[in-house]
């Protein structure tokens, strides 16, 4: 029925699902415990949903996450999945900007000023209304006027909607 070639190919799969899965799991899983049990305030952390911040303050099952200034956030402990080791040209530029007194500049550029316009390039609502109605119409120029100051006019009687 069976040869013994067949039962080394048995065990032989088994070893190669246990070094190749179940081991680099129980690490991985140790690694994590191991991290997890030594996390301290001021550490750089990531978490399961790619937020990133400062640890504030740790509990036995929790930490309090300080995303921004002023912004914490309380988290389950597995909810960390790993700490956030600093750049060398991260840490310079942090460190020009706090000898200039700027703040650090924020990760993925979040919190930044939003960029000024040139000026004379404020728009309103009616702008916007008779740049479109000039671009969509196919009329001649003094008819476009016309659709464009009835769109003026309509936009500043417009009553907001009833609820």
């Amino acid at each position: 029925m069976g040869s013994p070639v067949f039962l080394i190919w048995i065990v032989l799969i088994g070893f190669m699902f246990y070094f190749m899965m179940i081991r680099p799991q129980k690490k991985a899983r140790a690694q994590q415990v191991d991290m997890l049990s030594h996390l301290q305030p001021g550490a750089q952390v990531r978490t399961t949903a790619q937020i990133m911040g400062t640890i504030v303050e740790v509990g036995d099952d929790w930490a309090i996450v300080e995303t921004t200034p002023g912004t914490r956030i309380k988290f389950g402990k597995p909810a960390i999945v790993g700490i956030i080791m600093p750049d060398d040209a991260e840490d310079t530029e942090n460190a020009e900007a706090a000898e200039n007194g700027e703040d650090a500049p924020t990760p993925g550029g979040i919190g930044d000023a939003p960029l000024a316009e040139p000026a004379g390039t404020a728009h309103s609502v009616q702008d916007s209304v008779s740049v479109s109605a000039l671009e969509t119409a196919d009329k001649t120029d003094a008819e476009a006027v016309a659709a464009v100051e009835d769109a003026g006019e309509a936009v500043a009687d417009a009553q907001p909607a009833k609820s």
